[in-house]
């Protein structure tokens, strides 16, 4: 494997990778884990690595529209067990999108520590809510959805004719007996091996101004470590000129081809790509 396709994996599983830290630190035990007893109360949270609490008791996370939160339910008994095989339910509301236990690990229920792995793509400016249940258990998280204008961020340009991120953004990624399978939406599947337009951000792989190999993204890149709107907000591009690194959208036209066994994280590419106008 060539060094920028190793870079390009880690860059893009390091999403499905950083809940690790926050189940070892915040919701580690050393108790036996309990079997799951739909009639006891627990002491039931929804970890996070930021958020906070607001002036009207709520709790609270701030995203910007089209970037991903990664969350994980903890459930205790009262006297600190770690409660195992909890399979809980998800309520979102708003233009938020879960990404639901089994996309992000194979786990769909609470595991031995008592943590299950979870996450949303956030929508559209405004407060989304997120509840999460079980028989009498119950908590709740609201999301501050930050329009990407409040920070001067550009936008893809929506392109008429082309195939836009709302469309490639309804991507299903689930794991099954250990490996990625991938749902695509029917408006996606069909142009798969098919010429299309596409827009989107740069996240270059290497250090040249011609970049000939390269991430495009559904929104801004803000850090190397967090790719925006994760797997599915990701184009891997290929061309055999290279197309000048820029901070502002590009718009490319190529052959889409869709990873249907994705092993590096991607699951959409754009061969013999070429930057256009319109």
């Amino acid at each position: 494997m060539n060094r920028n396709l190793m870079t390009l994996g880690a860059f893009v599983y390091l999403w499905m990778a950083s809940l690790t830290g926050i189940a070892a630190t915040d919701a580690y035990s050393e108790e036996a884990p309990v079997p799951v007893d739909d009639q006891t109360l627990y002491r039931f949270e929804i970890l996070s690595d930021s958020g906070y609490t607001d002036e009207r008791g709520r709790n609270v996370i701030d995203v910007l529209e089209g970037y991903q939160v990664q969350l994980a339910l903890s459930v205790d008994t009262k006297e600190g067990q770690p409660v195992i095989g909890l399979e809980p339910k998800f309520d979102l509301k708003g233009s938020s999108q879960l990404i639901a236990p089994g996309e992000i690990t194979s786990l769909t229920s609470t595991d031995e520590s008592g943590i299950l792995e979870f996450g949303i793509t956030a929508g559209m400016k405004g407060m989304d809510q997120l509840t999460v249940s079980f028989g009498k258990n119950e908590a709740v998280v609201h999301f501050n959805i930050i329009s990407l204008a409040i920070n001067d961020f550009p936008t893809a340009p929506t392109l008429e004719f082309g195939l836009n991120w709302s469309e490639l953004m309804q991507a299903n990624i689930q794991f099954v007996d250990g490996a990625v399978e991938v749902t695509y939406p029917d408006m996606v599947s069909s142009q798969d091996g098919e010429t299309v337009k596409v827009s989107g951000f740069m996240m270059p792989l290497d250090p040249d101004l011609e970049q000939k190999h390269f991430l495009l993204t559904s929104s801004p890149p803000h850090c190397f470590f967090h790719i925006p709107g994760g797997p599915a907000g990701v184009i891997e591009v290929f061309t055999d000129n290279g197309i000048e690194a820029s901070w502002d959208p590009v718009k490319l036209e190529g052959k889409l081809e869709l990873v249907k066994e994705p092993t590096t994280g991607i699951i959409y590419k754009l061969q013999d790509a070429v930057e256009i106008e319109s």
